[in-house]
């Protein structure tokens, strides 16, 4: 008889359990609230038979029945690896991980192959579990993969034909030893690819760059790179506003200084006919392009999508209007470098409504950049006090603890002048688990308390 354990009943953990049993597996499904306790868990490592844990990304490493089945000597794996060991491997897997912009890449990519007819499907970290993709034997050709750290964590076996790092930036530092650490767990994205790959670069990003200038990053990676960057120096870059391809993707444009841009490369599409607006997004459509061209889909239904797709819910969603005042939902913006992005997207006054969970995460950056571009912000949550100090010490007194969202709509609803020309933004920077489930139910919150108070 197979037998396997599964810590975790969350979406990932379920998926686990759909495809194991339709492989012939007796399931264990260990989770404190929904499946069998972690103390029947621990008795169950002592039976014979086990083969293997599934572990959900979510839970820590430190925890008993994992600390446990490792002196034990039981494998432990993930969701993602125990779906790639049954996937039909002619589909390929195109798989971004990143700080910040990774859900709209990937969901980007999928819906862009869909718009030309491809056989894909978007898992992963995005909300569905690759697992249960795995467990529908559906036929496809393309799987993309939205990878968290903790998902890329433990040695992960996934092969990616293309894959990239967006973006990094201090995160998660609850979980990791230092903010290394959690960067290099993202570096695992490349580690299965060989020469026949694709690997995509981004050259502005500071922190990622850092590091994979170091030798050993650098040389752990077997794929073809493909360089991006928004200024002239890549594969894929920009050019008096409008974003070019190389022809040729083994080089970049600094390779030929003595060359036209318009003889060694393609225009793709002007940066200002972009429908998804601000710096973060182009970042990631010119991820979008790379994999794009990798995969030879022409510049013409690249530009087609490029210029009608949607924004996505809870990132940067322009939602409600009253008078000349527009109200902004980014509660995707988790940490403090995607809340900058997201106010650096603004060229009017800017009201701010930000806070939540203490991640205790250096806010340093954070406050120089709303001294520099906004004019007031609203406090909320778990670490509004924090902020208050943080504020405080660079002379920033243009704020207000009130809380709760519903307290700044009401406080808003009374003091603002909505017939002048400005944005609300809500950008919490942080998570927010203690007033909301996750981010998704904190911005149906904000949009519902919106259109309650000042529709």
């Amino acid at each position: 008889m197979k037998r396997a354990l599964i810590f975790g009943a969350g979406l990932s953990g379920q998926g686990a359990e759909e495809l194991l049993k339709k492989e012939g597996y007796t399931v264990y499904l260990v989770d404190d609230r929904s499946g069998i306790t972690s103390e029947e868990g621990m008795e169950i490592l002592g039976s014979q038979g086990l083969e293997f844990i599934v572990k959900s990304p979510g839970i820590p490493w430190t925890a008993e029945l994992l600390v446990k089945a490792k002196k034990k000597d039981i494998k432990i794996i993930s969701e993602i690896d125990l779906a790639y060991s049954y996937m039909d491997k002619k589909t390929k897997l195109i798989s971004f991980t990143g700080t910040n912009g990774k859900t709209t890449t990937c969901t980007k990519m999928y819906e862009l192959l869909d718009s030309i007819g491809e056989k894909a499907r978007l898992a992963g970290n995005s909300g569905f579990s690759f697992a249960k993709l795995v467990a529908d034997r559906t036929y496809l050709e393309y799987i993309v993969l939205e990878l968290s750290s903790y998902q890329l964590e433990n040695n992960p076996q996934v092969h990616s034909h293309i894959a990239g790092i967006i973006n990094l930036t201090p995160d998660h530092l609850a979980r990791y030893s230092s903010i290394d650490d959690y960067y290099i767990t993202k570096f695992n994205i490349f580690d299965n690819q060989t020469e026949e790959d694709f690997a995509l670069i981004n050259l502005d990003d500071e922190e990622f760059f850092r590091l994979y200038e170091k030798h050993e990053n650098r040389n752990r990676i077997k794929a073809k790179k493909v360089y991006l960057s928004q200024k002239k120096r890549g594969t894929v870059f920009i050019h008096e506003g409008d974003i070019f391809i190389l022809r040729n993707l083994n080089g970049r444009i600094e390779d030929y200084p003595d060359r036209k841009v318009e003889d060694i490369a393609e225009k793709v599409i002007s940066v200002r006919d972009l429908s998804l607006k601000g710096k973060h997004n182009l970042e990631n459509m010119m991820f979008l392009i790379g994999a794009g061209k990798i995969l030879d889909i022409s510049l013409e239904k690249m530009r087609k999508f490029l210029k009608e797709t949607k924004p996505l819910e809870h990132r940067l969603e322009n939602f409600f209007v009253k008078g000349n005042t527009v109200f902004i939902n980014d509660s995707k913006g988790t940490n403090t470098e995607s809340t900058l992005k997201a106010i650096d997207s603004f060229e009017d006054k800017i009201i701010l409504i930000l806070g939540g969970d203490d991640k205790k995460v250096p806010n340093d950056n954070l406050i120089t950049g709303i001294r520099e571009k906004v004019d007031f912000v609203y406090l909320i949550g778990e670490n509004a006090g924090l902020l208050e100090k943080d504020m405080e010490k660079v002379g920033y007194r243009n704020y207000r603890n009130l809380g709760t969202l519903e307290n700044v709509l009401k406080y808003l609803k009374e003091n603002e002048d909505f017939n002048e020309q400005k944005t609300v933004l809500f950008s919490p920077a942080t998570s927010s688990f203690c007033q909301f489930r996750n981010f998704e139910h904190r911005g149906h919150v904000f949009k519902e308390l919106t259109e309650k108070i000042l529709g």
